[in-house]
């Protein structure tokens, strides 16, 4: 009652995220927007000859089409088949995020330049965050994500783009109508891209039957929901769960399709039949925005739409329908950055509930208000379903592990009091840009890329820095931490903090 009181209010949904965009977590940084200088290296794959770049050992292949451009009347449509081309592609150049324009279903290959066809290299793919309104996938959030430190420990990465806001996420009678999926265009984008993968990666010296897919965010609850989900059936081989939010709920398909006819009417367009997904699709996007964007009722977010979403994860996981393949999944120890609590949150709260918060999350009795419902946050929406998902996988008999990320750089102290905030632990996994850290964010990262590397490669992270990853399981629920000691393994950790929250949730 005490977390749930907070939620029926609204303040913790994830309605009230804040914009991701200004969650950027290195300042000044910005997303590449070309290959990094070097020789060229021109490959043939099935849809014709891409040109890309080499730089010291490491080959990027940018802006690679995967499926048509999802404009006009493929506005709204499953994606279609990967065009191909005559001449010889650019592909030094990084694709336009989603977030900007329509045409933008382009994804990014980047592998040791070495690598020959058939080399059967582990691959990484990349489902970038993106509170499904923004971001790209390359260098999201301030994060160079694009995989160079992989690539140089012999994994190719291939970061996908797919399509956001109202053309991601939307629904309407009219288009329900039509056959094949609907409403959740940004998720098969992203399966599109998985299957992209498998049929072309060899072309890269990437084995199709060795893919792990790695998601933060926005991205991780897609790969949960993959887990789960008859469309994305075989497509990879294991996961990474970064802040997953594995308890949210996707919109019931009915509320989703009354909500499209609102903004459908507000535009001018009316009906439910053809004529009126004809009107639809020769909209500007921005005429079904809405007021007050991704903090407003109806915003862009999962639909229940009964073939790619078919249930909820948690009652995925709990009836043993996931796909039993090894997993990590962990969270940030400030997941609340997104909704900003303060100790006004707390102190409008009954005192009963205030006290068993203060209580639970203060035990040595510091006063610290803010902090403490920062803490129970936090553990509301990531760490207690981390905890949960890990459970139900590994009592399902799939190797699983789990990870806390409570690490915050001494320059970022002053402006972070709560916490490592959310997406911060994107650019330790990747490393990048290495020229920012500082010796000691520089150790945890490669021990962070190593383990992630490791995962890829073998599907166990095993050890890194000298520390081994302990497999979770039900006896000890063990853990790694990524703190201000480096990795370390905990048993039991933050117990009391997860049974808290999971009894006042009634789950």
């Amino acid at each position: 009652m005490i977390i749930r009181r907070l939620f029926a209010a609204g303040a913790l949904s994830l309605g009230l995220l804040a914009p991701l965009a200004a969650l950027a977590q290195v300042p000044g940084y910005q997303p590449p927007d070309s290959a990094p200088a070097g020789e060229p290296q021109v490959l043939k794959i099935k849809q014709g000859a891409l040109r890309g770049a080499v730089a010291q050992g490491v080959a990027y292949h940018y802006g690679i089409p995967f499926a048509p451009p999802p404009v006009g009347d493929l506005r709204w449509r499953p994606p279609g088949p990967a065009p191909t081309w005559d001449a010889e592609r650019d592909a030094t150049k990084a694709p336009p995020s989603c977030q900007n324009q329509e045409d933008c279903l382009y994804l990014n290959v980047v592998r040791p330049a070495s690598a020959k066809p058939g080399a059967k290299l582990p691959v990484i793919v990349w489902l970038h965050g993106s509170a499904f309104r923004v971001g790209q996938a390359i260098g999201a959030f301030g994060a160079d994500t694009e995989g160079t430190e992989f690539a140089k420990k012999g994994v190719i990465v291939v970061g996908v783009n797919h399509r956001l806001g109202r053309a991601g996420w939307f629904a309407h009678p009219a288009l329900s109508k039509e056959p094949g999926l609907t409403a959740n265009y940004g998720n098969m984008d992203q399966i599109a891209g998985l299957k992209w993968t498998k049929a072309n990666i060899a072309a890269f010296g990437g084995d199709p039957n060795n893919i792990t897919v790695v998601g933060e965010s926005a991205g991780a609850m897609a790969i949960l929901n993959m887990m789960i989900s008859p469309q994305a059936k075989g497509l990879f081989r294991r996961a990474v769960v970064e802040s997953g939010f594995a308890r949210s709920t996707p919109v019931p398909l009915a509320e989703a399709e009354a909500n499209g006819l609102k903004l459908a009417e507000a535009a001018g367009v009316t009906g439910d039949g053809p004529e009126a997904a004809a009107a639809l699709r020769k909209l500007p996007l921005s005429d079904l925005a809405g007021a007050g964007g991704i903090t407003a009722p109806g915003r862009p977010f999962p639909i229940m739409d009964g073939k790619l979403y078919v249930k909820t994860v948690i009652q995925g996981f709990t009836a043993g329908h996931e796909a039993k393949i090894p997993l990590i999944i962990g969270g940030n120890s400030n997941e609340a950055s997104l909704t900003r609590p303060t100790a006004a949150t707390l102190d409008a709260l009954p005192a009963a509930q205030q006290a068993a918060i203060m209580q639970t999350f203060d035990p040595a009795g510091t006063g610290n208000r803010a902090q403490a419902i920062n803490d129970a946050v936090t553990v509301q929406s990531i760490t207690e379903p981390d905890r949960a998902i890990a459970r139900l996988h590994a009592k399902n008999g799939a190797p699983t592990w789990l990870y806390y990320f409570s690490y915050v750089p001494a320059a970022e102290k002053a402006r972070k009091p709560y916490g490592a905030a959310h997406v911060d632990e994107v650019r330790f996994v990747f490393g990048q840009p290495r020229a920012r850290f500082a010796p000691e964010d520089l150790r945890l990262s490669d021990a962070m890329n190593a383990y992630w590397a490791n995962f890829a490669k073998t599907g166990n992270p095993g050890s890194a820095a000298g520390v081994v990853w302990p497999k979770f399981d039900l006896a000890k629920e063990a853990q790694i931490e990524f703190g201000a000691e480096g990795p370390k393994a905990h048993e039991h950790f933050l117990k009391d903090w997860r049974d808290f929250v999971q009894a006042a949730a009634g789950k």
